[in-house]
């Protein structure tokens, strides 16, 4: 028998809520929100039949096909797999990226968006943990497992792609693009092992029609935020072209300084919170991805009371709102209207860039690892 005492306690914690939402789910309600939507489109995709034609599936051809692990199991069994590789994926990259103690204060600050995700059966954990693993792989020149964790990541939802760019600031920049690429066309060919060519290119061609009409959303974002502050609809797209300006202008100013852990970690941190706030489909159980780029640049950096207020203000607003004795009509028609649960996301964000314009040239620096960068901070 283990010896419980040598266990993680941030394992315990990531185990039990994964254990729990199943029961709470899968067991006494019989409802895991989308689960059974992927459960279904899987067996749709193997016995040929239309995968998006009014099904709601707005993921690609080829997670459809992963999803069998989960879908051929009981609906409680594949559930808490599904639950279990959503909240692990999550602790591995944290407890890889920090040192124990800085990651289980990032689990407890994500905790409460984690259980969120989880109770809808979304992948939102699963892919923040993938971006944040394809950091520590591309960190440790694992050039293979950072591409695959990226390319999975993108083939679930599509923003994970951006965290390419982390491959790019490393010194094999191009072994990883062919390796990268590579993944890439394996994972768009995958689905033909259920599929005939010709009805694979008429599925990209749905899924690709599907993407392109959801643009005129604008989720829990920046854009509803600025709709709702100048009265009438913004533009979604010229924002989210201009906030990936703002994003990458930082590493083209500072070429000389991406050999710094430092600097690519605060990237990182800047990529997570980016892929959520800019996100025109983005929904409450997405905000564990910004959550987690919020809370890894927390701990990253030095203490700070302003740092801790920004902090507070994000849980404030984004996470205890769906507590159980916040009444449900406060984020209802008070948040979600308004997408305020985005505010303190973006305020952050727009600190960690100012932070990254201001970095330092640190060529002459000796290269550290993210977590000696964590464990140098005063």
């Amino acid at each position: 028998m283990p010896n419980l005492r040598r266990i993680d306690p941030g394992l315990l914690l990531v185990a039990a809520a994964a254990v729990a939402v199943t029961v709470e789910k899968g067991v006494a309600l019989t409802h895991p929100g989308n689960f059974l939507l992927f459960r279904a489109t899987f067996h749709r995709l193997v016995s040929g039949a239309d995968i998006y034609n009014n099904t709601g599936f707005l993921y690609s051809p080829t997670f459809a096909l992963l999803f069998a692990p989960f879908a051929i199991l009981p609906l409680a069994l594949g559930l808490l797999f599904w639950n279990g590789v959503n909240a692990l994926a999550l602790y591995g990259g944290l407890t890889k990226l920090l040192p124990a103690r800085a990651a289980h204060l990032v689990l407890l600050i994500v905790f409460l968006d984690l259980i969120r995700s989880l109770q809808n059966s979304q992948s939102n954990a699963l892919v923040a943990g993938l971006m944040v693993l394809a950091f520590v792989a591309l960190e440790r020149d694992r050039l293979g497992a950072g591409a695959s964790a990226i390319v999975t990541g993108a083939f679930i939802k599509i923003y994970p792609l951006a965290a390419g760019t982390l491959g790019l600031l490393r010194p094999r920049r191009w072994r990883f693009l062919a390796v990268f690429l590579a993944l890439g066309l394996l994972f768009v060919a995958l689905p033909l092992i259920a599929l005939p060519p010709a009805a694979l290119v008429a599925t990209y061609r749905e899924w690709w029609s599907v993407t392109h009409r959801d643009t005129i959303l604008q989720g829990q974002s920046v854009m509803r935020v600025l709709s709702a502050i100048v009265g009438s609809e913004v533009p979604t797209i010229p924002i989210q072209l201009i906030a990936t300006l703002l994003l990458l202008a930082p590493l083209a100013a500072h070429r000389r300084c991406w050999s710094d852990a430092g600097l690519r970690m605060r990237w990182l941190c800047s990529l997570l919170v980016f892929c959520v706030i800019f996100n025109h489909q983005a929904e409450s159980p997405s905000f564990v991805v910004a959550s987690s780029g919020v809370a890894i640049w927390y701990v990253t950096s030095p203490r700070a009371r302003w740092r801790t207020a920004l902090l507070a203000l994000m849980l404030a607003l984004e996470t205890v709102p769906h507590l159980f004795f916040v009444p449900e009509g406060w984020y209802k028609h008070v948040i979600e209207p308004n997408a305020l649960d985005a505010v303190p996301c973006f305020i952050i964000w727009l600190v960690i860039q100012y932070e990254l314009w201001r970095w330092p040239d640190s060529r002459n620096e000796p290269n550290v690892s993210p977590r000696e960068a964590v464990t140098n901070l005063p």
